[in-house]
């Protein structure tokens, strides 16, 4: 998978240059300006919410049709994504994360909606977080509309933290705090020699890792806005990566390499086999369809500073489309309260217009989780990654690095560094966005 998705970041970057991706070639829309095709990928949860939502849309606009593409795994959105792009036939929106939209843009295949949100007026860059603007401007103009802010917090299974008699996760709770809980949570149940609950479920993944860098005073790269290296050498970044290796090498308080692969942890703590995993906002559908489960959210564990990583999705719209003006008009609705409502309620997102998060519509009592706050008090300490052009692409050879490093000791942590460079000679090359 990882060499097909280079494939084909390789094949876009190929055919748009001898082609052209914007501007003259196939177009999408069904011609008349009344059809729109949306892609989106989720859990069912999550799909189902942007079902609903599409039929809220054309039952308040019957002049306009919307053809929904659903996609499963993040991976197959991103390959079919690029693939329409290639032939000619995108969707004219499509929902993208910050980190993935920077390869379209540079292409010159997206509809900058910025100057159109100024135009039309009834949204403005100041009605967003500032963190999800931001992240989608391209050369100072914003190009998507984000549809959600979320950080990374931790889900923890409040009945095995309550079996163990250990303390609940606070607002101000420390790394020796989170290890200490996490040592303690796991257990052999059974006794048969067997870890049969384990304290944390973690994804040795680059923008899970970032956040720990970042909260020990390190990097991740030197330059945000023009990365040229990873700086995974520095004291506080090696500090960090030491801290994360030993939740595996040293305390055994994560499953293994072969488990994670028998299970992913989303099942796994939704069965009650995890005391706490890192995540997203959008793993709150998934678990407000489990029966008899109690979790809530904490923020991540501080070390010198209180710092967790954005992860925010926005519309795009592609600059080939027929359907610009009602493609628009349904991103309006689906910021709106009426949209950001259907989803916001499916647990999904945290809304990005700041007057709907601050709002029941999302704050809402009846709902999991208890501790919905935590999403919106993490607003103020998020960073963000790089989201230039070959962002995807470097962390997609970075990854699989991570994962050998985490799970073996066939990449000490003093290579990781260098590992990581190496495979990414040349990637950090071109126009930030």
């Amino acid at each position: 998978m990882v060499r097909t998705l280079i494939s084909l970041s390789l094949l876009i970057t190929i055919v748009c240059g001898v082609a052209g991706c914007g501007g003259g070639g196939q177009r999408t829309g069904s011609g008349d300006g009344n059809l729109i095709r949306l892609q989106a990928f989720g859990d069912p949860a999550e799909l189902d919410a942007y079902k609903e939502l599409i039929a809220a849309f054309e039952k308040e606009n019957p002049d306009v049709r919307v053809e929904f593409i659903p996609v499963g795994k993040q991976k197959d959105h991103m390959a079919k994504l690029t693939t329409s792009f290639v032939g000619g036939q995108p969707p004219d929106l499509f929902l993208i994360n910050f980190r993935r939209f920077g390869q379209f843009a540079e292409k010159d295949v997206l509809e900058p909606l910025g100057p159109r949100m100024a135009e039309r007026g009834k949204l403005t860059e100041s009605d967003l977080y500032e963190q999800t603007v931001e992240a989608f401007k391209y050369k100072d103009t914003l190009t998507c509309i984000p549809q959600n802010v979320s950080s990374l917090v931790i889900y923890y299974n409040r009945t095995l933290f309550q079996e163990a008699g250990v303390p609940l996760p606070t607002a101000d709770w420390t790394w020796d705090d989170f290890l200490a809980a996490g040592k303690a949570l796991t257990k052999d149940t059974n006794g048969d020699g067997k870890t049969d609950v384990y304290g944390l479920g973690f994804e040795p993944t680059l923008i899970r890792i970032a956040p720990f860098i970042w909260q020990n005073g390190g990097e991740i790269v030197d330059n945000l806005e023009n990365p040229t290296r990873f700086m995974f050498d520095s004291w506080a970044a090696a500090d960090a990566l030491a801290f994360i290796r030993s939740w595996y090498s040293d305390h055994k308080i994560v499953p293994s390499l072969v488990e994670n692969k028998s299970e992913d942890h989303e099942s796994r703590f939704s069965r009650g086999g995890l005391a706490m995993i890192p995540h997203s906002r959008r793993f709150t559908a998934t678990l407000r369809g489990v029966p008899n489960l109690d979790w809530d959210v904490a923020p991540l564990p501080q070390r010198r500073k209180k710092v967790t990583v954005l992860h925010s999705d926005a519309y795009c719209m592609a600059k080939d489309s027929t359907s610009k003006d009602a493609a628009y008009r349904f991103i309006e609705f689906a910021l709106g309260t009426t949209g950001a409502s259907i989803i916001a309620r499916s647990g999904r997102t945290v809304p990005t217009v700041k007057t709907i998060a601050n709002s029941p519509v999302f704050l809402d009592a009846t709902q999991k989780p208890a501790s919905a706050n935590v999403f919106l008090d993490s607003i103020t300490s998020i960073r963000r990654t790089p989201n230039i052009g070959s962002w995807n692409e470097i962390e997609t050879r970075v990854d699989p690095l991570i994962e050998e490093w985490y799970f073996s000791d066939g990449l000490p942590k003093e290579r990781l560094d260098r590992a990581v460079n190496a495979a990414t000679v040349g990637l950090f090359k071109g126009v930030s966005p």
